[in-house]
């Protein structure tokens, strides 16, 4: 074949290479949209949002954010690194266009239906497609040395396999235990416990290594230390017990799991940092592996203070906290460690612009980790909040956008570099068209067949909670909660002394889930309040709140409705009355009513 021949195979939208930028590319365009969504969310307690429910919202960036980015870039970074032909390429095309379909799916049901038929629908398609990702990565690694790097890669899918298994056991709990369960609770911190330390952790620790090995860098890493590592990760899943259903061996095994992921993380990361002192690499990548690396220490630290039982409660019910490890986790050691690795591939051009974007991202992410645990820390203090916090979070979240957004134009523009071609390279568009028409009809096949089979589950879910309504532990209906308070004097109107108490008290303890309008937040705004709910059962649900949760009927919804549990603040009676009088202070400003709910 001609050198101009060869230059023109290499520009076709069918080759390796094309097909390598189009699959970042996607993975790309889904991380700017979650950012986008992220940011909307950001807006939620600055500015009434119409026609978005915060929840949906959140679901929405959730499951882009996890599945668009963190899955499509981890596997495709995979694929890429170990691929050794075009025909072992070929394997992943129908996968890789199901993935896409499955997530645009996702996108496109969960804004306006939340979790729905649609929704799981497109949800259950993924994990079916991740099942291929699964099966054609095993094959690929079954050719290869068993050096740390392909040990990591291996130990990352199969923590993606067994993670899925709390999505499918999610099913039957909710059905026979419903939503609210702790069994239900359970299922989905399995799924989410696998997917961040486990099969993101060790994707993105095993792609770096592989990339040490491949630039003449080799270390030892033992087996008693991967066996520490695999141990830590199942143990560790004791802290998602405790949230769901807190006891004292949960705790302790949990103490244990922390102190053993920092050893085996030590190991790695020494292997890690001597790696990136003698592997020659461009700065910038070198940067953003560090980045990673610091993050995941981060990570480890932070997760060692839980060995402590009153830290670990603090973890799970200051949400700054919770919100800040999924995304030191999510941005910072997944999307840092394959950024790095793009651009010392060259997967992403090493220009100005790419720079530029990658320096927003960091910037981004390192001030909102810093407001998000410093708010949280602030609370944990009880100090109040720190003065236009969310501002402040708002305009810090604004800058993750802007960096994707400037990697995108650069990505989108810049012409693929002339490559050496994958060795026994054919040409992409043999069969295209039947690989293509298989995969939609496929997809589209298992989307129709999964959504028939979510047909019944809201009627089995409503006959299985009216089931629990009439046994003998059935929730209390009772209009004043449950809890010591019977009775409330409001007296003649507001008392303003009482109610700035407790506005103070709303501004340190509540506004990071909770708006004085009527949009939910996290949990639902505070507006009109006190006209649907007696003042016995607001004091009662901020005095007695795990009680009034277990027990009570209207919490027991609200928790439905919100699916985040609301935590203990230690409030006493007079703290919460005071909250009361700020309630009834805001509802006549806002509502032009109060107190409908005693009349």
């Amino acid at each position: 074949m001609s050198p101009k021949r060869t230059e023109m195979n290499s520009f076709l939208p069918d080759s390796p290479v094309r097909f390598r930028r189009m699959w970042v590319n996607c993975a790309l365009g889904f991380f700017f949209i979650a950012a986008l969504i992220g940011l909307t969310m950001r807006a939620f307690p600055l500015w009434d949002i119409p026609y978005f429910d915060y929840r949906n919202l959140l679901h929405t960036h959730s499951h882009i954010a996890l599945l668009g980015w963190g899955f499509l870039m981890l596997s495709g970074g995979i694929v890429f690194s170990l691929a050794s032909s075009s025909a072992e390429l070929r394997r992943f095309t129908w996968l890789f266009v199901a993935a896409v379909i499955s997530i645009l799916g996702m996108l496109f049901s969960f804004p306006f239906q939340g979790y729905g038929g649609y929704s799981i629908a497109f949800s259950s398609l993924h994990v079916l497609v991740s099942y291929g990702f699964i099966y054609q990565i095993h094959a690929m690694l079954r050719k290869e040395n068993s050096t740390p790097g392909i040990r990591l890669i291996r130990l990352a899918i199969w923590s993606q396999l067994v993670s899925t298994f709390g999505l499918w056991a999610l099913g039957p709990v909710n059905i026979q235990l419903g939503k609210m369960h702790e069994f239900s609770l359970m299922c989905v911190q399995w799924f989410l416990h696998f997917q961040l330390n486990g099969w993101m952790v060790f994707g993105v620790l095993g792609l770096i290594f592989i990339q040490f090995e491949k630039s003449g860098h080799s270390f030892r890493w033992a087996k008693y230390q991967e066996m520490l590592l695999l141990a830590s990760l199942i143990l560790t899943y004791a802290l998602a017990v405790t949230w769901a259903a807190p006891s004292p061996l949960a705790f302790q095994v949990n103490s244990l799991a922390v102190i053993l992921q920092f050893v085996a993380y030590f190991f790695l990361m020494k292997a890690m940092f001597e790696g990136l002192r003698k592997v020659s690499m461009v700065p910038m990548a070198k940067l953003l592996l560090q980045l990673a690396a610091v993050s995941l220490l981060l990570k480890a630290s932070f997760q060692l203070l839980l060995v402590l039982p009153s830290v670990a409660v603090i973890s799970y019910t200051i949400r700054m906290y919770v919100i800040g490890f999924l995304h030191l986790v999510l941005l910072g050691v997944m999307s840092f460690g394959v950024f790095g690795l793009a651009v010392q591939k060259d997967w992403l051009p090493n220009h100005l612009l790419t720079r530029l974007g990658l320096w927003f991202l960091i910037a981004g992410f390192s001030f909102s980790e810093l407001l998000l645990f410093g708010q949280g820390t602030l609370v944990w203090m009880q100090l109040g909040f720190l003065e236009h916090y969310h501002v402040c979070l708002f305009l810090a979240s604004g800058l993750l956008p802007i960096g994707l957004g400037l990697l995108m134009i650069q990505v989108f523009t810049f012409k693929i570099p002339l490559q050496k071609p994958i060795k026994n390279q054919i040409n992409f568009k043999t069969n295209k068209t039947l690989l293509m028409k298989s995969a939609l009809l496929w997809s589209l096949g298992i989307s129709m067949m999964l959504l028939t089979a979510c047909g019944g589950s809201s009627e089995q879910t409503a006959a299985s909670s009216e089931s629990a309504t009439a046994s003998p532990q059935a929730a209390s209906s009772d209009p004043k909660g449950i809890g010591e308070v019977k009775s409330v004097d409001l007296g003649t109107g507001i008392n303003p002394t009482l109610a700035e108490e407790g506005q103070a008290i709303v501004d340190m303890k509540c506004t990071a889930c909770h708006q004085l309008n009527d949009k939910r937040l996290v949990g639902p705004g505070f507006q009109g309040v006190t006209n649907r709910r007696r003042p016995e059962w607001i004091i009662n649900m901020i005095t007695n709140v795990d009680v009034m949760l277990d027990q009570d009927a209207t919490a027991q919804k609200l928790l439905e409705e919100c699916l985040t549990r609301m935590p203990n603040q230690n409030l006493s009676q007079a703290d919460a009355r005071g909250i009361l009088e700020f309630m009834r202070r805001n509802d006549e400003e806002k509502a032009g009513q109060r107190d409908a709910a005693v009349n």
